[in-house]
């Protein structure tokens, strides 16, 4: 109950203290604005205290730049809008790992830094490369950039239908699509501009060598086939024993690897927006009025509706085999511009071990959603045609364009039923913020949760227990340990049998998921654990190494008396008869750096045998090799390796290749280079990003 008093207390002590602050404002009956607070008090005073910081808006200082809140949000938003474009239907599976506060933070620190360097060598750009940039944007944006202004083509899609500019269209696509006016618009294209350019200055320090261009093309373009057994750890777990002093003794030595992190258990109380969606009412009247305030909100881009084969490429293929591979798709062109042509039955017909062909129905999408030469010949074909073979990174594709959607806004009687179901969620929120403040009057006033219950027996609410779980765990009939990070933080500050505050829980895009209120049941340090308290994984642990190890042991004695010149099948034989054993051969393949070989019905992953294969005469058996999953032996059938002549004859691809090799020095250079200019930069958090704002 005094913690309660207490937090009370404190609170109108804020009260009276903005209060105060508030009375800053209006001097000589002159209203002063928070511009001219934040002009005579340093940030540090500013942040330091509650009601100046949100007078201020200031909520990170890199370098010299000032992060308001109006920009944190900005930014965060085209984060999420950003992420959505790169995973499209996965985003929703995806977006529950990420923290899209550390990632607006990354790139709202790497702007920053980069502008920053960027002064301080005097990077110039000019207006005329301004105004081009406009016209170009996004598709000439660094990648550090890509977040400060929603990434769509804004100078395409106002212009009119005979293709003039149009700044009024231009004006409000900018401000109804990006939320941002013309003038700090360009000021982004600028800044952008001049960040490019400083990449372009690390960029030039990149010096690449012929021997590092012919060493990577050799090592690319050799090519092994080898066939293989596999002896699996899982077929000798059976043979394995572990007797209680190998556990106890495995256990001590690894000990550390089991160390459990400091837990808690809670019970609590959920209350569920959705639970009040049968209270809310919305008039037409309202649905019209939210429409008309929102009205740039519901702006739709021209479109198209589109279906595709395409014939698959790797990026570092050759020219040869990319010679062939769009040969290929020509030859699919004739039949896809037959009439009544089935995109996926062609897929069928023509998908096969040497050329890899998709179909894939893509629906409606704007501009700025594809890579740049699929757009462009997707938007210029009119409904019904197909195209002709459009090449980018993922290979050729042919493209059917089977509707096109003119730029237009949505009718009040389109966009009714949605506005409906977002007021309808918004109010929801609001009236489950209303029972959540009585009902943590209720507990705090109690100092039970059950009194909640009691006191409100026609909202159906129930109190449960999580269990100990660790900070980053998956709370227990809860959720993720990301999406309800808040409940952790407060439950680890908290000590036994306190009851914590109201604890709002939003996703992206501030929907709210529930309210919490929980008490701290208990509480365990950070330990080394007893053998009893982890038995089941160290043994799981102990018994795999066991099977390990006994694997590679009998397959060195199978290899004993084997000779490099027998042949894998008589090594079969050898193998033992519990053990379902095939030979498996693999495809050609290069050197990898992972180790894996794929094969005909399976692969293996050794990098051992990797290594081996590039080193050993065709025809010779050797092994036994440890992998990911098994031991391996191998028998080396094919080698073609490539030579000076043609290394220096294929000159496109060792320039396809030097370019290739030259982006992955320059990102490393400059990944060195950026980390460097960031240590020498001061960085400072002065609010929580987690609290609501």
């Amino acid at each position: 109950m005094m913690n309660f008093i207490r937090s009370k207390l404190k609170f109108l002590m804020w009260v009276v203290a903005i209060v105060f602050v508030g009375g800053l404002f209006f001097i000589g009956g002159r209203r002063v604005g928070p511009s001219w607070l934040a002009s005579i008090l340093p940030t540090r005073l500013l942040v330091s205290m509650p009601g100046c910081a949100k007078t201020a808006g200031i909520i990170m200082r890199i370098g010299d730049h000032n992060v308001d809140i109006d920009e944190y949000k900005r930014v965060k938003e085209n984060t999420i809008e950003v992420l959505k474009s790169r995973y499209r239907e996965n985003f929703e599976t995806y977006s529950q790992n990420m923290d899209f506060d550390l990632l607006t933070i990354e790139s709202l620190t790497r702007y920053a830094v980069l502008l920053q360097e960027a002064n301080k060598l005097g990077i110039y750009v000019s207006e005329e490369e301004v105004q081009n940039g406009i016209k170009e944007f996004p598709y000439n944006m660094p990648f550090e950039a890509e977040t400060r202004v929603r990434p769509i083509p804004y100078y395409t899609w106002s212009k009119t239908s005979d293709g003039k500019s149009n700044s009024a269209a231009f004006k409000r696509v900018l401000e109804s699509q990006g939320k941002i006016t013309p003038e700090v618009f360009a000021d982004e294209v600028k800044k952008g501009l001049r960040i490019a350019k400083l990449r372009e200055i690390q960029n030039a320090s990149a010096m690449i060598t012929d021997l590092e261009v012919k060493g990577e093309y050799k090592m690319l373009n050799d090519k092994a086939t080898v066939k293989f057994v596999e002896l699996p750890y899982q077929s000798y777990a059976n043979k394995v024993t572990i007797t209680d002093s190998e556990l106890n003794e495995y256990f001590q030595k690894n000990i550390a690897q089991y160390r459990l992190g400091e837990r808690v258990n809670i019970s609590f109380i959920k209350i569920n927006p959705n639970s009040f969606l049968n209270k809310v009412k919305i008039s037409n009247a309202e649905v019209a009025a939210y429409y008309r305030a929102n009205q740039q909100n519901y702006y739709e881009p021209e479109q198209v509706k589109s279906r595709h084969i395409l014939v698959r490429t790797e990026q570092n293929a050759s020219k040869e085999d990319k010679e062939k591979a769009k040969a290929y798709a020509q030859q699919i062109l004739k039949d896809a511009k037959k009439p009544n042509a089935d995109f996926a039955a062609l897929e069928k017909k023509y998908n096969n071990d040497q050329f890899e062909v998709r179909s894939e129905d893509l629906g409606y999408f704007e501009r700025g959603k594809m890579v740049k030469p699929f757009e462009d010949a997707a938007f210029a074909l009119e409904p019904g045609s197909i195209s002709d073979i459009v090449e980018t990174s993922f290979g050729y594709h042919i493209i059917k364009l089977e509707d096109k959607k003119a730029a237009s806004s949505k009718s009040l009687e389109d966009a009714s039923q949605e506005i409906m179901s977002k007021l309808m969620e918004e109010q929801s929120w609001v009236i489950a913020r209303q029972e959540a403040d009585d009902i943590q009057y209720t507990v705090m006033a109690e100092e039970s949760l059950q009194a909640a219950i009691d006191a409100n027996p026609d909202l159906g609410l129930s109190i449960q227990e999580t269990g100990f779980f660790a900070k980053g765990d998956m709370i227990p009939k809860i959720g993720s340990g990301y999406t309800y990070k808040d409940i952790t933080d407060e439950a680890f500050k908290m000590k036994v049998g306190e009851i914590s505050n109201l604890v709002e829980i939003k996703l992206y895009g501030d929907r709210v998921l529930g309210y919490y209120i929980f008490k701290l049941l208990g509480k365990k340090p950070a330990s080394l654990p007893k053998l009893e308290d982890v038995r089941e994984k160290v043994t799981t642990d102990l018994k795999n190494e066991k099977s390990k190890k006994v694997a590679i042991e009998e397959a060195q004695k199978i290899m004993a008396p084997v000779k490099p010149t027998d042949t894998i099948e008589n090594v079969a034989k050898l193998l033992p008869k519990d053990i379902e054993v095939k030979i498996n051969e693999s495809e050609p393949f290069a050197f990898s750096r992972d180790g894996n070989i794929t094969g005909k019905e399976s692969s293996l992953e050794s990098m051992e045998a990797m290594e081996k294969s590039f080193k050993m005469n065709v025809g010779e058996v050797a092994g036994p090799f440890a992998g990911k999953n098994g031991v391996y032996i191998i028998q080396l059938i094919d080698r073609k390796t490539v030579d000076e002549n043609t290394i220096t004859q294929n000159k496109d691809e060792l320039n396809q290749l030097r370019e290739q090799i030259t982006r992955q020095k320059q990102q490393m250079i400059y990944n060195t280079w950026y980390q460097k200019a960031k240590a020498g930069t001061v960085i400072k958090t002065f609010i929580s990003l987690t609290e609501p704002s």
